[in-house]
């Protein structure tokens, strides 16, 4: 009876999720798989999410890694200074 089963199944559809992707594959009647959609679509990138990859978030080649840690610690006190300046050199005109 389960031999006659499987002669007679025909084409199936399987849902399939792995991780947060999923999708759908269609098993013909030779038990190979005939075709497949999948829920996650890739679209190109945009240009500024290309120049973000390629420029901004690379790995600092010279810097070392403390001084990059102080960098960062010292930053606002940095960019409150050259804003105070900067409200300095405006007011005197």
């Amino acid at each position: 009876m389960g031999e006659e089963r499987r002669k007679n199944a025909g084409s199936r559809e399987l849902t399939y999720q792995v991780g947060w992707k999923k999708g759908k594959l269609k098993v013909g009647e030779n038990g190979r798989v005939t075709s497949s959609e999948s829920a996650v679509f890739f679209m190109e990138k945009k240009s500024w999410q290309r120049m973000l990859e390629r420029y901004a978030w690379r790995e600092a080649p010279l810097v070392p890694d403390k001084a990059l840690g102080a960098l960062l610690w010292a930053s606002p006190a940095i960019l409150f200074g050259l804003t105070w300046w900067g409200v300095y050199l405006l007011s005197r005109f």
